[in-house]
This record gives C-alpha cells, sequence and structure tokens, in this order.
C-alpha cells in the first residue's frame, strides 16, 4: 500500500507543477489583459503607454524572481509593480489551492477504496450468480430439457464464492458500503463477453473433480481477467475521474484480499480509519517535506551527479529522487534499504530504461552525504518494512 501513496505522491508532484507553469502563464496574461482598463494606462499618453507595456513584462520577471523592489522604482511606474506583486500573490494563491486539491484528492481516493473494492467483488459474484440464472431460464424454457451436469455448475458453490459473500453480507455488524451497482446490462456484457467463453472457466467447468489449487488458480484467472476487462475499465472511468490512478489501489487490495481468501478467512470490507489516518499523513509529510526542501535537495542532487547538468535529468527522475531523499529523511521507521528498493521499482515501472541504476547511484551518494551529516537517523526500535 505504501507503494501506491508513493506513485501517487509522484504524480502530485507532476501534477502540481504541470499546473504551477500553466498558473504561471494565466497570471501573467491576466495582468497584460487587464492592463488596459487601468486608470492609471488609460489615462496615460500614448508615449507613456508604450512605455508602460514594454516595461510590465521587466517587472513581472523581477517580481516571480523575488527581485522587485517597488519603492525603487519612478513614482509613475510604481503602479505597475503593485500589479506585479499582486500577480506573484494570485499564482501563490492559485498553487496553494492546487496543493489542497492535490491532498484532497489523495484523501478522496484512499477513503473510496474499501467501496471500489467493494464493488468489484459484488460483480464478480453476480457473473458467477448469472451461471445459476442461465440454468435456471434453460429449465424454465425447454420444459423437456435436461439440467445441466451438476460439476458444470461447480462455480456456483465455489468456495470463494462462498466466503466473499459473507463478508458482502455480514450477519452482525455494519454492511459494507460500495460504489454505484453494476446495472444488469453490465453485468450481461461481461458474463457474455468475458466470463462464459473463457478458455480457463471452460476447461474448468468440463471437469469433474477440481483440486485445492485448480479451485484456487480459476478464482485467481477471474478475478485478474475482469480486473483488466475493457468493459469493466470503462463502467469504472464513468465512476471515477481519477481511475487511471486509482486503479493501483484496486490492484493492491485485490491481492490482499485473495490471500486472505486462500487462507480461508473472511475478508472485513469495512474503512480502517487509523489506516487511512497513516496513509494519509504519510502522504502529506512526503510531499510537503519534498516541497519545502526543493532547492537544498537540488543542489545535493547535483553534487552527486557526475557529468550531468540538471536539465538533463528526466522530469519524473528528478522527482523520483527528491521524494526518495524526503523519505530517508522524514521517516525514521522505514529502513534505508526499504525506501530506495521502492523508488527503484517505481522507477523501473514508470520512467525510463536506465532510469532505475541512473537513481540508484544518485540517491546512494545522497544517503550517504545525509548519514555523515547526521540527517539520516533511523531508530534502532521500532524499524518497520513496506506495507
Amino acid at each position: 500500500m505504501r507503494r501506491v501513496i508513493r506513485i501517487k505522491a509522484l504524480q502530485g508532484l507532476y501534477t502540481y507543477f504541470n499546473n504551477k507553469a500553466v498558473n504561471l502563464d494565466d497570471i501573467r496574461q491576466k495582468v497584460f489583459d487587464g492592463l488596459i482598463e487601468n486608470p492609471n494606462f488609460y489615462n496615460a499618453t500614448q508615449k507613456d503607454k508604450i512605455g508602460f507595456q514594454m516595461l510590465l513584462p521587466v517587472l513581472l520577471d523581477e517580481a516571480f524572481e523575488s527581485k522587485l523592489v517597488v519603492s525603487e522604482l519612478p513614482e509613475n511606474q510604481r503602479w505597475l509593480g503593485i500589479l506585479s506583486q499582486q500577480a506573484v500573490a494570485d499564482w501563490n494563491n492559485e498553487n496553494r489551492k492546487e496543493f489542497q486539491r492535490i491532498q484532497q484528492g489523495v484523501l478522496q481516493d484512499i477513503h473510496n477504496q474499501n467501496a471500489t473494492e467493494v464493488s468489484f467483488w459484488s460483480l464478480l459474484c453476480a457473473l458467477i450468480q448469472s451461471v445459476t440464472d442461465e440454468e435456471f431460464r434453460k429449465q424454465e424454457s425447454y420444459l423437456n430439457n435436461s439440467p445441466s451436469p451438476s460439476h458444470e455448475l461447480k462455480i456456483s458453490h465455489h468456495p470463494f464464492y462462498s466466503i466473499i459473500n459473507l463478508a458482502l453480507h455480514p450477519e452482525t455488524g455494519p454492511q459494507p458500503f460500495g460504489l454505484k451497482p453494476f446495472g444488469h446490462e453490465v453485468v450481461h456484457r461481461i458474463y457474455n463477453g468475458h466470463f462464459k467463453e473463457l478458455a480457463e472457466y471452460k476447461a474448468y467447468k468440463a471437469k469433474k473433480d477440481v483440486t485445492e489449487l485448480e479451485q484456487e488458480e480459476i478464482w485467481k484467472v477471474l478475478y485478474r481477467k475482469l480486473f483488466r476487462s475493457e468493459i469493466f475499465n470503462e463502467v469504472m472511468s464513468e465512476l471515477d475521474m481519477h481511475w487511471s490512478e486509482n486503479r493501483i489501489l484496486l490492484e493492491v487490495s485485490l491481492k490482499s484480499t485473495f490471500k486472505e481468501l486462500a487462507s480461508g478467512n473472511v475478508p472485513v470490507f469495512v474503512s480502517k480509519k487509523e489506516e487511512e489516518e497513516e496513509f494519509i499523513s504519510f502522504f502529506n509529510i512526503l510531499l510537503t517535506s519534498t516541497l519545502e526542501n526543493l532547492e537544498i535537495d537540488n543542489q545535493l542532487m547535483l553534487e552527486a551527479i557526475d557529468n550531468w547538468e540538471a536539465d538533463r535529468v528526466a522530469v519524473l527522475d528528478k522527482w523520483i529522487i527528491h521524494l526518495s531523499i524526503n523519505e530517508l529523511r522524514q521517516f525514521p521507521h522505514i529502513p534505508v534499504k526499504v525506501t530506495m528498493n521502492e523508488y527503484l521499482e517505481i522507477a523501473k515501472a514508470y520512467s525510463t530504461p536506465g532510469s532505475a541504476s541512473f537513481i540508484n547511484g544518485v540517491v546512494d551518494k545522497i544517503a550517504s552525504l545525509m548519514k555523515a551529516e547526521g540527517k539520516i537517523k533511523k531508530s534502532a526500535r521500532g524499524l518497520m518494512d513496506n506495507k
């Protein structure tokens, strides 16, 4: 689960800086567009108007670089300096709002994770129920039709199916909350297109007797095929605007639940408030620290890179390095090896083929330097692996 949060932090950084650049262009354009309506400009001579138009971009550049001193400007130009400083204030305000939107989005995604998984298993159960429903309709339609052999209907008696139903419909305690239910049309389309004609399922269906291992294997096939099916992903994209990202959260949860089923345990589909708060705190600390230490860590990165310039480092590699450094800095209970391995796996999945080895070398040098300076302090007690 922590890896998912790290990925969301990486996505958050990427989104934040992309939108920060967009906000900068928007704010600057807004100042230029509003210039002709400003009384100081409107009442000026034509010569002064031309001068103001030429001066404004210079003052904006100085303001955004924190170099502008309004009091040092000629009196008739100070209003332009004030406009430029206000633009910086507006930009910073938009960036704060963007950061809050990213935080709220992750909070909502983590909160909805449980509901998404409930919906997924409910859909799989509906597909399995369709086997029984189809048999019933066949018997209703053809009075002289003999029932299908019992072994062909055995998926409806699958032990994992029974366990999941117990989890989805507990006799006591709170009922699991899911997202919007999947309609009959969606269930019908997936059943006919991805379930009924699935080669692995047809082979399973034809066997009169199956082993425990084969029972486990068919369940794995069914849930994975459903997770990857085009129809399911289309529906989820309509329900969840962040589906391309939250799909990773669901995949992690499904793997965990499958292990529970294989062990004979009944999963508990109830949000764990303490766990949610832990992951949200991990995300917020990681992202906030990365932004606060940006300049310091840029310098560390430059010192660790041999024969490279900062602008030649791939954007994703740069953010992965920054996140690695701040996780080392901020979380004494997570071993250095765990942090480094996690970000290397993320680099392999999301960046260029040579990124992992490059990042490993850079972060290893930085970690050694930070250790020597006492900036990485891992507690001897309470060290925990990744969850």
